[in-house]
């Protein structure tokens, strides 16, 4: 083998590489980013890596008893999401998203999320998740193809109109609240 050969050889590989991370790196980084209410549970998982798993809490007319639909449009004006409904095939829509069926969670990835974090941060956002005052908002960017990535997690206080409602819920239910999300160590 020759000398140049064999440099071809080791930076030919470290090339490839490094053209699809660029194009990894590019696709994560293009579209509109959107905050989607969550409830969350589950930050860890040491055979998997770290993340937190979610419900998506669109808001609108999409419930979770509506799985067979595969894409829905977000209506409103981007990071804000006044409404999100279900769309039918050969319906028009600007800001289209539509499940992975190759992804996670499959047919179930508009209602089902996974944000990967770092170590440091599940101790943070175990502690958040279980505060039953704040609610959860994850940022996802979503493509003109109506794919979507979550990309950040980020909590705020509930309104006054959030905690009533919560609060009626419970009464309706009697004392049979849901319990705290589990944290697995």
């Amino acid at each position: 083998m020759t000398r140049s050969f064999r440099l071809l050889a080791a930076i030919l590989p470290l090339a490839g590489l490094a053209g699809l991370w660029a194009m990894s790196a590019k696709t994560y980084s293009e579209g509109t980013a959107w905050e989607v209410p969550i409830q969350g549970y589950d930050p860890r998982d040491y055979l998997r890596g770290h993340y937190v798993e979610f419900t998506y809490d669109w808001p609108g007319e999409v419930g979770l008893s509506d799985l067979a639909w595969s894409a829905m449009c977000l209506e409103g004006e981007a990071p804000n999401i006044a409404r999100a409904r279900w769309l039918r095939t050969d319906e028009a829509c600007d800001h289209p998203v539509r499940a992975d069926s190759g992804g996670v969670y499959a047919g179930r990835s508009l209602t089902v999320g996974r944000l990967y974090i770092g170590q440091d941060r599940a101790a943070q956002l175990q502690e958040q998740l279980q505060n039953r005052d704040q609610r959860g908002i994850v940022t996802i960017r979503q493509r003109e193809d109506g794919s979507f990535t979550p990309v950040s997690i980020r909590f705020r206080p509930l309104t006054p109109e959030e905690i009533a409602e919560r609060d009626a819920q419970n009464e309706g239910a009697g004392d049979l609240r849901p319990p705290p999300p589990i944290m697995s160590q």
